[in-house]
């Protein structure tokens, strides 16, 4: 009941700061600030204020920082499939703005990422777990779709206004209560909301990639079927976090299936599953 009772309280929140995020807007928009950009493959208008050189440069620093503190795998076979699905999939994306750079690194993390400029990292503990090359062109297509779709970007300047928005809230309130609120209802009704489709987006934009780079797109839902087996958050519990509950992102999956299959059908040169992992 407490966390019902919080949620109504956030959503009045974001009720009553309605008109202080419409300012923001406009404050963005009269100041020159703004920026539309097309995210590519699923043609969403998406609002940047960052450049795409900020980016890249803050990438770049993230990954040094990053392969300081894990050091490479020294694994052959993870290496080679790595380079070679990965630019089979950087081939697909036909995006050169990007200097792509591929690593596996020593750990037990079951992760991966792209940074903004291209760099690619699985971790050899992720690694472990796939069966097939197919299911690492996966993983691999939905980290550079984020970079691709410049999410950290995008996620940078909503929270800008965001920040913004807590700023001239607070400037117009007897107390900094209504700030508080206002920075928690945004956070729960735009901030995890957005990232959460992005997600999605990059799932999408994924298994278009991967299927156009010749991997069988049905590898996706296998591989995330597998991965998340028994992990399917609650309703809530998905409501609050950063990316989808499991099953609805599965079925989101299948939903795109036919538009990746289509390009799998036009791919220059199939691959299938790939090599055994």
């Amino acid at each position: 009941m407490d966390r019902i009772r919080l949620l109504i309280h956030f959503y009045s929140a974001v009720k009553k700061s309605f008109y202080f995020l419409a300012l923001c807007l406009l404050a963005a928009v009269s100041a020159g600030l703004s920026s539309c950009r097309t995210v590519p493959l699923t043609g969403r208008s998406q609002f940047i204020l960052t450049s795409l050189e900020e980016e890249k440069s803050m990438g770049l620093t993230a990954y040094k920082q990053y392969k300081a503190k894990f050091g490479t795998s020294s694994n052959t076979t993870y290496n080679a499939a790595l380079r070679r699905c990965g630019a089979a999939i950087v081939k697909a994306t036909e995006y050169t703005a990007y200097d792509w750079e591929y690593t596996v690194f020593q750990s037990s993390t079951q992760n991966a990422f792209c940074l903004p400029g291209g760099k690619i990292a699985v971790y050899s503990g992720l690694m472990d777990l796939m069966k097939n090359e197919a299911e690492l062109a996966f993983v691999v297509s939905h980290e550079v779709a984020h970079a691709l779709a410049r999410h950290s970007g995008e996620q940078a300047s909503w929270e800008k206004l965001q920040s913004l928005g807590s700023s001239i809230l607070a400037s117009n309130a007897e107390s900094t209560a209504a700030a508080s609120a206002y920075q928690k209802a945004t956070e729960l009704g735009v901030m995890l909301p957005f990232s959460r489709k992005h997600e999605y987006e990059a799932d999408k934009i994924g298994m278009i990639l991967m299927a156009k780079a010749g991997y069988k797109p049905s590898a996706a839902i296998e591989f995330w079927s597998r991965f998340t087996k028994g992990s399917n958050a609650g309703f809530l519990d998905g409501w609050m976090s950063t990316h989808p509950c499991d099953d609805d992102r599965i079925a989101a999956m299948r939903a795109n299936l036919p538009e990746a299959e289509a390009a799998y059908a036009k791919a220059s040169s199939r691959k299938e599953y790939g090599m055994s992992l």
